[in-house]
């Protein structure tokens, strides 16, 4: 969902993100940035957004990056500020009601965020910031207009049948699915090594008649390898040479001599994990939060679309 302006940001203090030039000049401040219909979205609106997040970046970051990754967030905000307001205008041509012990429940609720015990700790810690409760309640209030106008735009979209969701599941199945895993043992000899061909035949031979050796054979002619061990590795990812080199895969298989980049290479089989196919009943429950997630995305985008089709908007920056 596109997040709405949060109110906690919109009592902040924000002199201590502002840059040197902002501090200097508290007109800056009041700049427009971008105007809806006639409403003016100013830097300090945007600030209030975007505060908390310029500060992080300030202690990451400097110089031109500092400059690109703040223009960034303030443009994202200028966007949201803009659709609230959108968003916010619609709701006044309904007469939707609005409960005022929801609205005092989330004055308390901001409250215990910021530490603040009573309304009265409220009353003074906003004061000091030249703010008041009524401020923060109107915030809540515009805050609550744009949350029930997105949640009933949500509710009129056509809800997901139990057949879309089976045939969107089918379509990414392997996602779901746990891969069949093999694990693998190697002996690898570069081929700079002397007599390379005399050493590739005893090898063979030695496996052919005591395939049991292969550990044996990895300490004699490649001791720095440590044991050879590979580890689990998923089956359909495993490099053309390594996979076509078995006539078929089970455990205890031995294949090689395989020669890439410079070595000769014997893989042995150590064990096979099976995959398990993703069944439909296990994962509906999943498939059908990120579905919801991905339509209230689409349709909330398609809303704000539609009112800025229908609006007059100018960006000053």
């Amino acid at each position: 969902m596109k997040r709405v302006i949060s109110i906690f940001a919109a009592v902040c203090v924000l002199i201590p993100f502002l840059s040197a030039g902002e501090k200097r000049s508290g007109s800056s401040m009041n700049s427009v940035l971008a105007s809806v219909d006639g409403n003016a979205v100013t830097l300090m609106d945007v600030m209030a957004v975007t505060g908390s997040k310029e500060l992080q970046a300030r202690g990451v970051y400097s110089g031109d990056k500092l400059s690109s990754v703040i223009a960034g967030y303030r443009r994202e905000a200028v966007d949201e500020l803009i659709d609230n307001i959108l968003i916010h205008k619609e709701f006044s041509k309904y007469n939707y009601p609005l409960s005022n012990q929801d609205i005092e429940r989330e004055v308390d609720r901001f409250a215990e965020r910021i530490g603040c015990r009573s309304r009265t700790q409220l009353a003074g810690m906003l004061r000091k910031n030249n703010s008041s409760i009524d401020e923060i309640r109107m915030e809540i209030r515009k805050t609550m207009m744009i949350q029930l106008m997105l949640y009933r735009q949500i509710q009129i979209a056509d809800p997901l049948s139990p057949r879309e969701l089976h045939e969107y599941f089918l379509t990414v199945r392997e996602k779901y699915s746990t891969p069949e895993k093999i694990v693998l043992s190697m002996l690898k000899i570069d081929l700079s090594t002397p007599d390379i061909e005399k050493i590739s035949d005893d090898i063979n031979k030695v496996l052919a008649a005591e395939p049991d050796k292969f550990d044996e054979l990895i300490k004699k002619h490649a001791p720095d390898s440590g044991d050879g061990k590979l580890g689990e590795v998923i089956r359909r990812d495993l490099r053309p040479e390594f996979s076509g080199a078995f006539d078929r895969f089970t455990v205890g298989k031995i294949a090689g001599p395989i020669k890439i980049y410079g070595a000769l290479v014997w893989l042995r089989i150590d064990d096979i994990i099976p995959g398990k196919k993703a069944e439909f009943k296990d994962w509906e429950p999943v498939i059908k939060a990120d579905l919801e997630k991905d339509l209230r995305r689409k349709v909330i985008s398609g809303y704000a679309s539609y009112l800025r089709n229908r609006a007059i908007i100018e960006y000053f920056f």
